[in-house]
């Protein structure tokens, strides 16, 4: 009953995890688990003027500024903007926007509407009377407020060393998406940059955002111009690899404190250290081959090995928080003393899932996962679970606790991690 018990928590516990992630697509959950707030530009509907020509036309701010993250991982500015005119005069108006026609709603002697605009689009709201466009409503940034910090990137472009030059104070977000194609069996990086600025244009007006894709090069120059004729250069500059590798190899030291026992008989807690080696084989964009080995031994030896497929299961919070599984099996070693000559060998399937959180905390580069194996098997225990935090080298703290026929070993402790090399 204790094993049918366990596997009913941990069918349970997969879809309470498979349920939050969906409802972490559509932003369901009540509380955001990360704040990007020290990543957005330090402006307010301050910064911005609202052009309207149209004498009967009331046009104000009915909100503060909203954030809001594009399917190109650009963050941009939205403000809701409230259009009135008295109905005394006998004068209806209504509004296009985006490709959206809005109609007023009333209220008193009053018709208005409320449109949420893109600070960072150039493109106006055209004001109808009947068939005949009147005129349009704009906002503008107000150059001589502009901060020091003006140009918004987004995580996402965080390891490419982007710098963006030619821009004097007007606003401008960036951002990034990798993408890896596999030719002639190497994984060549292309890398996407988008960028949308609250002013300027390409040449031809089109509006933005505008996609410059890296594949060879590492530069790009664009001209540009704004609503008053002026025009300018803009530079983009990235640097990243420009091939990368499928296998990656890691290695942990630590200590560990371990504890075993075999029929009755029990050894103390002792302080050992341990060997940790990890590896990756990139498979395509979602599956990736791992495999890990941890070791602690003296008079004991307690050695697992595992070979897992991974697998993204889900993205959600701007793509930085990520969901796999791990589906695989382990071979397992024990000894319980030097005085036994042979060495007991297992083979198990303990299966797992992880979840990894891109620059946690607004720490850049930065990486911070948990994740756990349960095993299925009715007449083995095993449990391991482990958190990880840190960038190339990385601390990482693991508990893993074994039990099958009167034999029992258990090891926690903190190592610390680090790359051995990169291959293929």
């Amino acid at each position: 009953m204790g094993r049918l018990r366990l596997q009913f928590k941990m069918l349970l516990l997969l879809l309470i995890f498979y349920t939050c992630v969906a409802l972490a697509d559509q932003n369901f959950l009540p509380l955001p688990l990360i704040n990007r707030n020290d990543k957005l530009l330090n402006i307010s509907k301050d910064n911005f003027l609202i052009q309207n020509e149209i004498k009967n036309l009331n046009v104000s701010y009915s909100s503060d500024l909203m954030w809001e993250r594009t399917g190109q991982n650009l963050i941009l500015p939205f403000i809701k903007v409230r259009l009135k005119v008295s109905t005394k005069n006998n004068v209806h108006y209504y509004y296009r926007y985006k490709g959206v026609t809005y109609l007023p709603q009333f209220l008193e002697d009053d018709e208005f509407t409320d449109i949420d605009y893109s600070l960072f689009d150039t493109e106006k709201v055209e004001v109808i009377k009947e068939k005949v466009k009147i005129g349009e409503v704009s906002i503008k940034g107000i150059p001589n407020q502009a901060k020091a910090k003006t140009i918004l990137m987004d995580y996402s472009c965080s390891s490419y060393n982007l710098q963006v030059s030619g821009f004097d104070g007007e606003f401008l977000s960036i951002g990034c998406e990798m993408q890896r194609e596999e030719r002639e069996g190497n994984i060549i990086p292309a890398l996407k940059v988008y960028w949308i600025s609250n002013e300027y244009r390409i040449l031809n007006q089109s509006p933005g955002p505008y996609l410059v894709s890296f594949s060879n090069g590492r530069e790009a120059k664009v001209r540009v111009v704004n609503e008053d004729g002026e025009e300018k250069t803009i530079s983009i500059k990235v640097n990243f690899p420009q091939r990368l590798h499928k296998l990656r190899i890691a290695g942990g030291i630590g200590p560990y404190f371990y504890k075993n026992s075999k029929d009755g008989a029990e050894k103390e807690t002792q302080t050992l250290p341990s060997l940790m080696l990890y590896g990756n084989y990139y498979l395509n964009n979602i599956h990736s081959l791992k495999f890990f080995e941890a070791l602690v031994m003296k008079e004991s030896i307690f050695n697992h090995a595992g070979l897992y497929v991974g697998s993204e299961l889900g993205k959600f919070y701007d793509d930085r928080l990520v969901i796999s599984s791990l589906l695989g099996l382990q071979e397992l070693s024990y000894r319980f003393d030097q005085t036994e000559t042979r060495v007991f060998t297992q083979i198990i399937f303990p299966q797992g899932i992880e979840l990894l959180m891109h620059h946690p905390w607004g720490l850049e580069n930065y990486r911070f996962s948990v994740g756990g194996f349960l095993s299925p098997q009715r007449d083995v225990t095993y449990q391991n679970f482990w958190a990880r935090f840190g960038a190339k080298v990385f601390l990482e703290f693991n508990y893993i606790n074994w039990e099958y026929a009167g034999m029992q070993a258990s090891m926690y402790g903190l190592s610390v991690g680090f790359p051995l090399g990169q291959f293929f």
